[in-house]
């Protein structure tokens, strides 16, 4: 039974406790309304997402409870769509969700993604490069077979300046990092052909993805090799 009250004080009260404007919304809240939310309290949250709030309102945190506990497929390809990055987030955090109970079921969902844009390439690998979506080695082979292709946009794609593109390039500056971890073996041997790319925007990535302290714990000295590797072609 939800402890969420119904109607207009449901938007309220998230909205109170929702810490925007700020840095960081909150986040327990959102979590705890993904596991009590009744169908019928989704739905009334759904209802801010068309009004299309900015990113540092309290509105944008109704917005995201509502997707973020929805199991509505066509609203998670909504939000990866948003130009509210903190919409796009709870598109991700409700496919994680949605991954831990079933990720046979995620895959297919990515998998009837036909034509997939970048923002839903973008959101398929946030979603995807979540360490408790990733328990196996298998899993994480599998995922970088995803991100082989991403990094090929990356390389090829002419439009360097979309911002579509800037928020793909932004989240592959960290997905890979999260797959190595758990695939230390096949991510490095990746990692390192993706180095002998030409270019500068497959190079930024890697350059961003070295930054992380889990590869550092990882094997310290790999991640020198490679930032004095990069530092030798700059």
């Amino acid at each position: 039974m939800s402890v969420f009250p119904s109607g207009s004080e449901l938007l309220a009260v998230l909205e109170k406790e929702s810490k925007l404007p700020g840095t960081a919304i909150n986040l327990s809240l959102l979590k705890q309304f993904i596991k009590e939310a009744t169908p019928e309290q989704v739905s009334l949250c759904l209802t801010v997402l068309d009004t299309k709030p900015d990113a540092n309102s309290p509105a944008t945190f109704v917005a995201m409870c509502g997707v973020a506990a929805s199991d509505n497929l066509e609203v998670f390809r909504k939000a990866a769509n948003s130009s509210n990055w903190r919409i796009r987030e709870a598109a991700a955090l409700g496919l994680q969700n949605l991954g831990l109970k079933d990720s046979e079921k995620l895959y297919s969902v990515f998998d009837s993604w036909e034509n997939a844009n970048l923002l839903e390439k973008r959101c398929i690998a946030a979603t995807l490069c979540e360490p408790a979506l990733i328990k196996t080695k298998e899993k994480a082979e599998k995922i970088l077979g995803i991100l082989k292709e991403y990094m090929e946009i990356i390389e090829l794609e002419k439009n360097v300046k979309s911002e579509e593109y800037r928020v793909f390039k932004k989240a592959m500056g960290y997905c890979i990092s999260v797959v190595i971890e758990a695939n230390p073996e096949m991510g490095k041997e990746c990692f390192e052909e993706w180095m002998r790319s030409p270019s500068l925007e497959v190079r930024w990535v890697l350059s961003e993805n070295l930054k992380h302290d889990r590869l550092r714990k990882m094997d310290s000295e790999w991640v020198d090799a490679q930032i004095e590797f990069l530092s030798d072609v700059e």
